[in-house]
């Protein structure tokens, strides 16, 4: 989804609101300031979406008199303690919102907190005048405060030195900038993983960093209330009671299951059974639930009357259905149900000490199996695996990172396996088809297998931080065009020679396109914009020059039949491959060579991939 598709769906969420609430005072006040209109629109949809806070009036407080201040309001978090937001908003015309977000915008809002925390705005209207009063009072309490600044636009972080010198300069003070890209992300979450984004209306906490403490139930005052497994790591069998879990989850969300190779879903027919069973039959819930499997980093010794455990590096890597479930079914519970399940309603929990990283990702991996999972999904939550999704939300193709991830799409929106990336990018970008072919010949599939695993693992190879999301979109681009060529349909598929021909590919564009503008040309984002412009005549006239080269630089026909030896040979063996790379980047290519190629459909060679499969 590129930036201006959701710009213009969350436009157009916006032009819904103001028409459902055309009668507010504020916005009849301000029929003809388009600006002033789209901002407010901007708060209610952000209260909306993060707070689900429907009823916006009590919250925003913008007047007539005054308009850099939008929302002052509190909420009170999963501690208790009260927590004062202050939001001021940006809203962006089409033309501006692929725009940077400009620096003195943000310098101007934080001169604007800065004078709120100080006292100093005084011409402001009554509801606002009342709502700093109460600022005020809760700043004598030594209260915490967040200050956000929401805009329709993207923030490059130009100014983040003037942030840090803000927020160093107000203790118990956050700032947090929450830009288009951010809100695309939360929105892709919510609405198409349907999973809750991060709520920047919270006091977020990270359970892997702070200190958690969990109740555990007594269930026999004259034994321990747990099983204790000492070696080779240090490990507690216990039960919880849906109070306990209902509170983890409440104070933390999702940051819960970071390691989690399953991030709970908000809706499904599982979880749906599971707070069945948690409301209606609790006393038998015990007997129908697997549990919890988590990991802490710090895990002290725990006394036989202990009812309380303090925890350091808490991370749920098992159950987050069963986690997520319970919070709802007792969210909604009334308070006579939520007594009913915590009196008959019992989890068990396995809580180990962590062994190191193999160790923690082994027991990931094995406690999941019950279920069948891929080596990639145990890859999910590694930081290149999160930066190529995010980037590839600026395009028609959105990175999986793990199966099943995305439970809609938007209609122009292709989600394509990293499986797929992964094979056409380390055919194309790293010049390696043979691995491809090779990899699919093997029982094991090895894309997302450590070489420190298996001596043949090719995770580090095509994952590190040198792979960029563009050099994995250009490959798919060329390869889904050389399935058109031929007739097929792309897949996760290795077991065909086409990786070697876009392997080809690579050194034939950049030969061309480099003989046609010049030495300086990006060739990997050239060819994304032709495609995005669909001007594919010279993508697929390039394509038959790789093929016909493919066809006519390698002896393997004689008599108009296939040599089986020597294509065998070409599609295992570096070395038969390496000789036709370099005849192809010794062969003279000029753009005419290209361009004055048969554009006839009829030309293309669409038993191709018949006659080259082995």
């Amino acid at each position: 989804m590129i930036t201006k598709n959701f710009y213009d769906l969350i436009d157009g969420e916006l032009n819904a609101l103001l028409l459902k609430y055309k009668e507010d005072a504020f916005l009849k006040a301000h029929k003809s300031a388009l600006n002033n209109q789209k901002s407010y629109a901007l708060l209610i949809w952000f209260l909306d979406f993060y707070a689900k806070k429907s009823n916006y009036v009590p919250y925003i407080t913008d007047g007539d008199n005054d308009s850099s201040c939008d929302i002052v309001f509190d909420n009170t978090d999963a501690q208790g303690n009260k927590v004062f937001y202050i939001v001021q908003s940006k809203w962006n015309n089409a033309a501006n919102a692929e725009k940077t977000t400009d620096r003195g915008e943000i310098l101007k809002a934080l001169s604007d907190f800065e004078t709120l925390l100080r006292g100093g705005k005084k011409q402001v209207n009554e509801k606002l005048s009342q709502k700093l009063v109460e600022l005020d009072i809760h700043l004598r309490h030594n209260g915490d405060v967040k200050f956000i600044f929401l805009t329709l636009s993207n923030y490059i972080h130009n100014a983040d030195d003037n942030i840090k010198a803000f927020i160093n300069h107000q203790d118990r003070t956050k700032f947090e900038v929450i830009d288009l890209n951010r809100l695309k992300v939360d929105y892709i979450d919510r609405k198409y993983k349907q999973i809750d984004p991060m709520n920047p209306l919270e006091n977020d906490e990270n359970p892997e960093e702070s200190p958690v403490t969990i109740d555990i139930e007594r269930m026999n005052p004259k034994s321990p209330n747990f099983i204790k497994i000492e070696k080779p790591f240090e490990a507690y069998v216990c039960l919880l009671r849906p109070k306990t879990i209902f509170g983890l989850f409440q104070r933390y969300g999702f940051s819960l299951f970071y390691k989690n190779v399953r991030n709970p879903l908000m809706r499904s027919q599982f979880n749906a059974e599971i707070e069945k069973t948690a409301l209606e039959d609790p006393a038998y819930f015990w007997y129908y639930n697997n549990g919890i499997t988590a990991i802490t980093y710090l895990l002290p010794p725990i006394r036989s009357q202990a009812e309380k455990v303090n925890l350091t590096g808490l991370q749920i890597i098992n159950g987050a259905q069963t986690v997520y479930s319970i919070y709802r079914a007792y969210k909604n519970a009334s308070h006579t149900k939520r007594a009913q399940m915590d009196k008959e309603a019992l989890v068990t929990l396995r809580l180990l000490k962590s062994g190191g990283k193999k160790f923690d990702l082994n027991v990931t991996r094995f406690t999941n199996s019950q279920n069948p999972v891929d080596d990639r999904d145990f890859c999910a939550n590694d930081d290149v695996q999160v930066r190529l999704q995010l980037a590839s939300f600026n395009s028609k193709y959105w990175y999986e990172k793990r199966r099943g991830e995305f439970r809609e799409l938007p209609i122009d929106v292709t989600a394509v396996s990293n499986i797929i990336f992964a094979n056409v990018y380390l055919a194309y970008q790293l010049q390696e088809p043979v691995s491809v072919f090779k990899n699919g010949q093997r029982d094991k599939n090895l894309l997302f297998v450590s070489h420190q695993e298996h001596k043949d693992g090719l995770y580090e190879k095509i994952f590190n931080e040198r792979t960029q999301f563009e050099d994995m979109l250009c490959a798919l681009h060329l390869f889904v065009s050389i399935c058109k060529w031929v007739g097929c349909v792309f897949s996760d598929t290795f077991a065909t020679n086409l990786y070697h021909v876009l392997a080809l590919t690579k050194i034939t564009f950049t030969k061309y396109l480099k003989s046609k503008y010049g030495d300086s040309i990006h060739v990997n984002l050239k060819i994304i914009r032709l495609v995005e412009k669909d001007e594919e005549k010279n993508i697929f006239k390039a394509i038959r020059y790789a093929m016909n080269f493919f066809n006519n630089h390698i002896a393997i026909r004689e008599n108009d039949k296939i040599n089986s030896e020597k294509l065998s040979k070409l599609l295992v063996n570096e070395f038969f491959y390496e000789k036709l790379k370099k005849q192809l980047e010794d062969t003279d290519i000029k753009v005419d060579d290209i361009e004055s190629l048969a554009d006839d459909a009829n030309i293309r060679v669409s038993d191709f991939l018949l006659k080259y499969m082995p």
